[in-house]
């Protein structure tokens, strides 16, 4: 379909919908509070950037267990996993690199170094909300944050003590198994609460052999208040182990290849008013991650019988201190400083021999913000930040945004801003198989983007966003046996729009809904014109579709609730890699995938407490047959797909979850 009959269609079929903000059936009444978009407590509605919100109890709700899964009803926002549960996911934000999305947890940091980020490691355990911003965001948050931005805060406590405990089980040897408790005591003029929560996730697979997947996660929040001061730890631990039988070319023959991974993310934030003008806060940030990829010569798809095996570790510490003064005319003026250090070792032995590198690099910032904010009619945004890194020097970024209410339920927002990209290690200092460039620049990019939200009484909003995105100076592979590998070639540009809204209908029944239209290109081609290449000329942007459409819709009582959501994505271009080591460009055909929830309460209603509640969850419903990323897959069910049959590994067939939740 055309763009014009696409954005017709869209809607026509969500006339009042978007994705999962707020709580429950209140979404269209009450706008939450975020943090992520300017660093201080706001109403969705006024924050001048793009931002959605998707909250525990919505996901919890419709038996979703990652964070990926959760992502794809956002606007903007495209995932590309490759072959079965917790193989390695990457996510798009407006046409952007899968480096460029910044990714916190309580405000902890979980890049690699140089923006990469796996989305298939994280669940919902004991998730209180998600908030994704869209748009650049390298003022607040320093390098990755080009894209957008991607915030996980942990459950916290309420008065009284608070438990849940869920269990389920189903298609390809599946159980979930999941608990949390949470709680709060005011001993005096003082606020403590908490919460923990632990998880165990465990699947075979739906490949023929060699793709079970098993993630542990353990997390914790307690926060303490008492006078003018607070503090807040935080703490998420994952244990994941992933089979994967598939090969380069996502042939499904080998037997004994395995990735394991465990992560540790700790913060403390802390701050103290100093007086009514003036308070200060503290954050000190630590992620470890510890991975082993092993394949041992004892299966058929080992070539002539080699073997490797490759230990990675990193480790991301930083530090960050800013001073807000409350000003006149409601505006309040942040300045902070910020201190990061990132270290990589990894090491390979194979039967060529062992080889790795060990690297590290510390980098300082400055940052300010001004946020306007009078009243109910206005909000104002501008900042700026100067960067200092070991090895690329010195960059400045800047953002500026606002939003004006202009008529009752009619809101108006603009933003503009530049962001960063550092290079990744192996980008910078080589290993031993690649020569790194020290002289390397960071990606940077200039963004744009403008959109109108309207209310339609107390029940439903619409919203529609224009934006525009030039990426620059891009890192691109160049062969080279003497030379360095990677140099700042390739440019970019995307340019899109998103339509989103949501609505609370009669009867209980809710919707809410998102379409996407992008443009992504190689304006500047990188180190080769072949039409396969990461950035060949005038080539559309690999795995990002054109058109994306998500729709939900639900119905919600005290004793039943059910949720049907369907997602139309468009075709894609992606590079396929045939067994003979030849590649090619193809395009990926669109699809719809449809899923199903719904619970039951066993004991009356299912909010009071000591509630027992059936729960039930069918992913992709009709059994489509579709994939995320190119390459040679011999283990699909029905080979009448010949679209299919040499065009991905395919992504998750039908599968019933049935479980019972119980609640404290």
């Amino acid at each position: 379909m055309s763009p014009r009959r696409t954005c017709i269609l869209a809607l026509l079929v969500i006339p009042s919908t978007l994705p999962a903000q707020g709580s429950s059936r209140d979404t269209a009444r009450t706008s939450p509070i975020v943090v992520t978009a300017t660093r201080s407590e706001m109403a969705r509605e006024r924050v001048p950037e793009s931002v959605s919100v998707l909250t525990g109890e919505q996901l919890r709700r419709e038996g979703i267990v990652t964070i990926a899964e959760a992502l794809r009803q956002v606007p903007g926002v495209a995932l590309a996993q490759s072959a079965s549960y917790g193989a390695a996911t990457s996510l798009f934000i407006r046409g952007g690199e899968s480096k460029f999305t910044k990714v916190l947890l309580d405000g902890v940091p979980v890049n690699d170094a140089g923006g990469a980020f796996d989305f298939s490691t994280l669940t919902t355990d004991n998730v209180e909300r998600i908030e994704v911003v869209r748009g650049p965001s390298s003022v607040l948050y320093g390098s990755d944050a080009v894209a957008g931005v991607v915030q996980i805060f942990t459950r916290r406590g309420s008065r009284g003590v608070h438990a849940d405990l869920s269990a389920r089980g189903g298609g390809f040897g599946t159980t979930d198994l999941e608990g949390s408790a949470r709680g709060a005591v005011t001993p005096g003029a003082s606020v403590l609460d908490w919460s923990v929560g632990g998880a165990r996730h465990r699947t075979d697979g739906y490949q023929s052999f060699n793709s079970a997947f098993m993630d542990n996660t353990l997390s914790g929040l307690l926060r303490a208040a008492h006078g003018a001061a607070d503090a807040a730890l935080s703490l998420r631990y994952g244990d994941v182990a992933l089979h994967f039988p598939t090969d380069g070319s996502g042939q499904v023959v080998d037997s004994n290849a395995v990735h394991r991974e465990d992560r540790l993310a700790i913060g403390l934030d802390a701050g103290i008013r100093v007086s009514e003008v003036a308070s200060v806060r503290a954050m000190l940030a630590s992620n470890d991650v510890h991975a082993v990829t092993d394949d041992q010569p004892d299966s058929p798809g080992d070539d002539q019988g080699y073997y490797y095996s490759t230990a990675d570790r990193t480790r991301r510490r930083s530090g960050d201190v800013r001073l807000i003064l409350n000003l006149p005319a409601a505006s309040t003026f942040t300045v902070g400083s910020q201190v990061e250090r990132e270290w990589q070792a990894s090491a390979t032995t194979s039967n060529y021999g062992p080889s790795g590198f060990t690297a590290s690099r510390r980098t300082r910032g400055v940052y300010s913000q001004l946020l306007f904010a009078p009243g109910d009619r206005y909000t104002a945004t501008l900042g700026g930040r100067y960067e200092h890194n070991e090895r690329f020097g010195d960059f400045w970024t800047w953002r500026s945004a606002a939003s004006a209410r202009i008529a009752s339920g009619t809101r108006l927002r603009v933003s503009a801003g530049t962001a960063f990209r550092e290079p990744t290690f192996l980008e910078n200092f080589g290993s031993d198989f690649v020569i790194g460039n020290p002289a390397l620049r960071p990606e940077h990019s200039l963004s744009i983007d403008a959109g109108v939200e309207q209310s339609v009484g107390s029940a439903a909003t619409l919203s529609a966003t224009w934006f525009a995105n030039s990426y620059r100076d891009l890192i691109d592979y160049t062969y080279s046996a003497t030379a360095p590998n990677y140099f700042n070639l390739a440019r970019t540009r995307t340019t899109g729009v998103e339509l989103e809204g949501r609505a609370e209908l009669p009867a209980g029944l809710h919707a809410d809904g998102s379409f996407t239209y992008l443009d992504a290109r190689v304006v500047n081609p990188g180190a080769s014109a072949d039409v396969s290449a990461t950035f060949a000329p005038n080539a559309r942007l690999l795995r990002r579709p054109m058109q994306t459409l998500d729709v939900g819709v639900g119905y919600r009582t005290k004793r039943l609730g059910a949720d049907l959501r369907a997602r139309r994505v468009g075709e894609r271009d992606d590079v396929f890699f045939a067994p003979d080591f030849t590649s090619s460009r193809v395009a990926l055909p669109a699809y719809t995938r449809v899923d199903l929830s719904g619970d039951a309460a066993l004991t009356g209603d299912r909010d009071i407490r000591g509630a027992a509640s059936l729960t039930l969850r069918v992913d992709n419903l009709f059994d489509a047959l579709y994939t995320d990323v190119a390459g040679v897959n011999y283990d699909f069910a029905r080979s009448d797909e010949t679209s299919l049959r040499l065009t991905g590994y395919r992504a998750s067939p039908r599968r019933l979850l049935v479980g019972l939740r119980l609640s404290y």
